[in-house]
């Protein structure tokens, strides 16, 4: 991986969504919504352009990833900070990622090595789709009991999907 492959239009439409991120908890709150419509519209196009363009690489899927995690994290603390949903809310709503994160140091070398890149895979891709759904609702002033549960108990089998995925390779060493 490499930082010069992020001089891309795919890469400054995800940087945009961390700098409409950052923007987020200062807006006023009728401003919430709208800017996470666009921020949510930037990771889908994101995508979409970096592969029309050739420009697809390791470093922005990984760029991508955290642009993601930052834009839902500030939103859901900005939530949380003006009572609009429960602090609990946000383990639920970001379990897959909690557990994910001991992953990340052994997992390092082959993202920077673009080798072994995650691949998405469909619990983590509903996880996704449902904490957007959930938190549309949530800034709506229409928060979802029931989805933030769902959100929470599939972002948890998506964690341990992921963590099979890459870990199977590793096998318990029988001792006599």
């Amino acid at each position: 991986m490499r930082f010069s492959d992020l001089a891309t239009a795919a890469s400054a439409l995800t940087t945009s969504r961390i700098l409409l991120a950052a923007a987020v908890p200062l807006l006023p709150p009728s401003w919430w919504l709208p800017v996470y419509v666009v921020a949510v519209a930037t990771d889908v196009i994101d995508g979409i352009v970096a592969r029309r363009t050739g420009k697809a690489c390791a470093a922005g899927a990984t760029l991508d990833a955290w642009a993601d995690k930052i834009l839902h994290v500030n939103v859901a603390w900005t939530l949380v900070n003006a009572g609009a949903i429960p602090a609990w809310w946000m383990l639920a709503w970001f379990v897959r990622e909690i557990l994910q994160v001991p992953m990340v140091l052994a997992l390092a070398h082959r993202w920077r090595t673009g080798v072994g890149q995650p691949k998405t895979r469909l619990a983590g891709r509903l996880t996704t789709i449902l904490l957007a759904v959930s938190t549309v609702l949530a800034l709506l002033g229409e928060p979802s009991l029931l989805l933030t549960v769902t959100v929470g108990a599939l972002g948890f089998f998506a964690a341990t999907d992921y963590a099979r995925l890459h870990f199977s390779h590793l096998r318990p060493v029988e001792v006599s």
